[in-house]
């Protein structure tokens, strides 16, 4: 039941709520209903888990925000059933490219002139690579649009459980769980919720700020706006591109950037997000001022368009110093936020929601102790520093991108006019200047999806246990990513068929929570094993057997070989998945005594010990 002496934090501008409430009860309240919040709510319905999500808006975003989910947030989305339907809804990959150019339209000598095009984002000759490292290549969906898929899933896992124009006015917790005073924004009634756990997701915009966390933080390095717009930009765009830079000497802007938001894909995208970076404060845009701006940018002055909303936002990063209080958590932007270059925000916002609501569902069901918990912070903060540090990388070299396309810093218009000129022309410099900015720019294919960066990211927390042998390599500028069984990496890859159907070795995992035990021809006392392991702590188990073929007994066969190549066990190892795909254990080969090394190996991840392990096969 709800104490009333719980209620230690509160919003004092707000109307305190009367007493004898209707009072809901349970397990995880869930405050903010962007990604992390909605695809938290996804995975703790699958999991069985009774929870309530609130937030605060009426309905989800209506400004353009994010839009690259790269192979990992893929992977995780598929493991829920959601992936389908946000690839039906998706730029084609095809047009996953980068093309930079100085304007639209003109007729000046080096107007509506392509200065670079690359691909991006999984995109063409990109897609090979994001192929062989997942089963889910990389998309592109605004998160305009992403939402509302997100919250129809969540909706039909949980209705009536998902409530937007409900915020939060009031709330504490305790040793034994959290209170809430939750206000229907719509009719003023006021409600109390007592949870066992609270995640909040609400973009640090309350719950954070109540807690008294701080975030360690760069600073404004860069104000930008963003531009909602409406129009046909088809007569003057060469192709289809998803992202078109304009850099131009004229330009009052350092620069713009043109993004596709659909829902037609390609030239003849209907709706476009349009990016300023203001050089100082003078050239903030008042309302009137926007049609003009953008036209300017384009050199489009008699373009038809309209704005239906905008953005002024800092370029910033930061990480919140806490990701839990008590029995309180905080994921996504909440817990961190990154320089959308990359695109790094909205993903590890599912990620976050990811790593943490298994170890919800398995504390809540009793399978795992309380202090699994402490894991989240561990393994998602250290993610959350690492994808700071590669934002602001990207973001830094994007004066790297301007040099390399013959743009002088600090440069007249003049000069910059006379340098692009000469980087245009069919000369023996010109041709010079262009093989320069292949290999310039060319660098920022660091902002446009690398392999190691978005399928790299380990974990070390007391939820692994290591096997003492050393981490791969890894590649500094994120082009090459070595897939590894390693406690603590992403499982690798592979792709395995059983009776004529083909999965990957992801899809063993599936949506219910379970472990995976992989082995190989040779492993059947690890099978076995695991079975009796399961049994035991009373946790979900799945178990494989993989071979490559011929006479030996297996459950599934490596159809291509890369399972075999990236294993680094013998026929008799096994490797230990947790719900999330993490590689939680590792046994290069077969363990004198396997059944009693897994439940070691089990207690120890879920933070149990022998006795309650010997209590439950008692039972």
């Amino acid at each position: 039941m709800i104490n009333e002496h719980t209620m230690s934090t509160v919003f004092p501008e707000l109307k305190m709520p009367e007493a004898n409430l209707e009072i809901i009860e349970t397990d995880v309240l869930i405050v903010g209903g962007g990604a992390c919040g909605m695809m938290s709510s996804i995975i703790l319905s699958d999991a069985g888990i009774d929870h309530l999500l609130v937030e605060a808006r009426s309905t989800t975003t209506a400004l353009p925000k994010a839009h690259y989910l790269n192979p990992r947030t893929m992977e995780i989305f598929r493991q829920h059933g959601v992936a389908q339907s946000i690839y039906e809804a998706a730029m084609p990959l095809s047009h996953c490219t980068t093309r930079f150019m100085t304007s639209l339209g003109g007729d000046g000598p080096l107007d509506g002139k392509e200065l670079f095009v690359m691909d991006a984002f999984g995109g063409n000759s990109r897609r090979a690579t994001s192929r062989r490292l997942s089963h889910c290549l990389p998309t592109n969906i605004p998160q305009l649009r992403l939402e509302p898929l997100l919250r129809s899933h969540a909706d039909a896992r949980a209705p009536e459980r998902i409530r937007f124009n409900h915020e939060v006015i009031e709330f504490g917790q305790d040793d034994e769980g959290v209170d809430a005073t939750i206000r229907d924004a719509a009719t003023d009634r006021t409600y109390r919720v007592r949870a066992k756990y609270m995640i909040a997701a609400d973009g640090g915009k309350t719950i954070g700020p109540a807690l008294g966390l701080t975030q360690q933080t760069t600073g404004r390095l860069a104000t930008l706006c963003t531009f909602h717009i409406t129009a046909d930009l088809s007569p003057w765009l060469p192709g289809d591109a998803q992202l078109t830079w304009f850099m131009h000497p004229e330009s009052p802007y350092r620069w713009g950037v043109l993004i596709q938001l659909g829902p037609t894909w390609g030239r003849h995208s209907e709706e476009w997000a349009f990016n300023f970076a203001y050089t100082d404060p003078s050239q903030r845009l008042k309302d009137e001022e926007v049609i003009p701006a953008i036209r300017q940018c384009l050199k489009l002055p008699e373009l038809e368009m309209t704005v239906h909303r905008g953005s002024e936002w800092g370029a910033e990063c930061s990480v919140t110093d806490q990701f839990r209080v008590g029995r309180i958590f905080v994921g996504g932007d909440a817990a961190h936020r990154v320089i959308p270059t990359s695109g790094l925000g909205l993903n590890s916002a599912v990620h976050d929601a990811h790593n943490l609501s298994w170890k919800l569902a398995a504390v809540l069901k009793g399978t795992a102790n309380p202090s699994l918990l402490d894991s989240y912070e561990t393994e998602r903060r250290a993610a959350a520093w690492r994808n700071h540090d590669w934002s602001l990388f990207t973001f830094r070299n994007h004066a790297v991108t301007q040099v390399g396309l013959g743009f002088v810093p600090g440069g007249t218009l003049e000069q910059n006019a006379a340098s692009i000129s000469e980087y245009l022309s069919d000369t023996p410099m010109g041709q010079m200047l262009r093989a320069r900015a292949k290999e310039v720019v060319g660098i920022q294919r660091t902002e446009f999806g690398q392999p190691e960066i978005e399928m790299g990211i380990t974990y070390n927390s007391d939820a692994i246990v290591p096997d003492g042998t050393p981490a791969p390599e890894i590649d500094p500028m994120g082009d090459n990513h070595v897939p590894a069984t390693r406690p603590g990496h992403r499982l690798p890859h592979g792709w395995i068929e059983q009776a004529g159907l083909r999965i990957s070795t992801h899809d063993l995992t599936g949506a219910s929570e379970a472990f995976v035990l992989i082995t190989g021809s040779d492993g059947l006392p690890w099978i076995s094993a695991a079975t009796n392991a399961a049994k035991a702590l009373g946790i979900k188990m799945q178990v494989a057997r993989i071979g490559l073929g011929g006479e030996r007994p297996f459950d599934y066969v490596d159809v291509t070989g890369e399972w075999d190549t990236f294993k680094a066990i013998d026929q008799d190892g096994a490797v230990l998945v947790r719900p999330d795909g993490y590689v939680a254990f590792r046994s290069k080969s077969m363990a004198v005594a396997p059944e009693q090394v897994l439940i070691n190996a089990l207690t120890s991840i879920l933070g149990r010990d022998n006795d309650a392990v010997a209590v439950v096969r008692a039972a």
